[in-house]
C-alpha cells in the first residue's frame, strides 16, 4: 500500500490538515462575501442558482469538518506500530529462528558425546523444541504483519485527506477571487460546489477504505493471531516441551558398572 510515515512527516500532515480545516470556513465566507458584493445586478433566477450552490458547499464543508474532526484527536501512530512490529520480528521471531537452526541432531556436540537413556530422551525432544520455536517465529511474524499493515493503512488515509483539504483551500481561494469580477460570481459559485463535492468524496472514500480494511482484513488477521496464540500447536499441553526422563543422575565411562541414565561416550 505504501511506505510507513515517520513521526515528523506524520505530524506535519496533521498540522497541515488542522490548518486547512481552520482555513476552509474562512475561505468560504470570503467567497460568500465577494459574491454578495455583486449580487445587485444579477437577475433573480441566477441568484437562486448561486444560493443553491453555496448551500450545497456549506453542507459539504460541514460534513468534511465533522468527519475529520472525529479522528483528528486520535489520528493513530503509524511509526510506533511499525517499530513495534519490527521489534517483534527481529527480537522475538528472529531469535527464535536462529535457535531453530541450532537445535538439530548433528549440530550439537551432545549427540556425539552423550549416550544412554537420558541422551536418547534429549535427542528425541529436539524436534519438539524446534517445532515450538517455529510456532514462536510464526506468531511474531503475524504480529509484525498486522502492525505493519495498520501503520500503512493509517498513513494512506491521512495522505489522501491532507491532499484533498489542502487542494480545497487553494480552489476556494481562486474561486473567491474570481467572484469579485462580477461576471465571475455565478461560475465561481458553481465551481465551489464542484470543489466541495470533490473534497467530500475523497475524504469519505479515504475513511471508508480505512474502515473496510480494518473490518475485512485487519480484524480477521487479529482473530487468526489470537487463535494461534491460544492454541497448543508446538506446545504440548500448552507448555514448553519438557523432558519426560530424569537425567539428574549421571555417570562417566569409568563407572560403566553402574546403570546410569547417561554417560560420556568419549573415553
Amino acid at each position: 500500500m505504501g511506505d510507513v510515515l515517520g513521526q515528523a512527516e506524520f505530524e506535519d500532515i496533521l498540522r497541515r490538515v488542522r490548518e486547512a480545516l481552520d482555513a476552509i470556513p474562512k475561505k468560504f465566507n470570503e467567497l460568500v462575501d465577494n459574491i454578495n458584493s455583486v449580487l445587485g445586478w444579477l437577475p433573480g433566477f441566477i441568484l437562486d442558482k448561486i444560493k443553491s450552490a453555496l448551500n450545497a458547499v456549506r453542507d459539504f464543508i460541514g460534513k468534511v469538518i465533522t468527519e475529520i474532526g472525529k479522528i483528528i484527536t486520535q489520528p493513530g501512530v503509524p511509526w510506533t506500530l511499525w517499530n513495534h512490529g519490527t521489534t517483534w520480528t527481529e527480537q522475538v521471531g528472529g531469535k527464535a529462528s536462529d535457535w531453530q537452526d541450532v537445535f538439530h541432531i548433528g549440530t550439537l556436540k551432545t549427540d556425539d558425546e552423550w549416550k544412554g537413556g537420558a541422551a536418547d530422551a534429549y535427542k528425541n525432544i529436539l524436534p519438539l523444541v524446534v517445532e515450538a520455536l517455529g510456532a514462536v517465529k510464526a506468531a511474531a511474524d503475524e504480529v509484525d504483519d498486522v502492525l505493519t499493515k495498520m501503520a500503512i493503512a493509517i498513513g494512506v488515509a491521512w495522505l489522501a485527506i491532507v491532499a484533498a483539504v489542502v487542494s480545497f483551500v487553494i480552489e476556494l481561494t481562486a474561486e473567491s477571487a474570481a467572484a469579485t469580477t462580477g461576471v465571475g460570481a455565478p461560475p465561481a459559485a458553481a465551481a465551489a460546489g464542484v470543489s466541495a463535492a470533490k473534497v467530500w468524496g475523497i475524504v469519505a472514500a479515504a475513511l471508508a477504505v480505512l474502515e473496510a480494511f480494518v473490518a475485512n482484513s485487519l480484524l480477521p488477521s487479529i482473530k487468526d493471531l489470537n487463535q494461534r496464540i491460544n492454541n497448543s500447536e508446538g506446545f504440548p499441553g500448552g507448555k514448553w516441551p519438557a523432558l519426560t526422563t530424569d537425567i539428574s543422575d549421571s555417570s562417566h565411562k569409568q563407572n560403566k558398572g553402574q546403570s546410569a541414565p547417561w554417560e560420556m561416550s568419549k573415553v
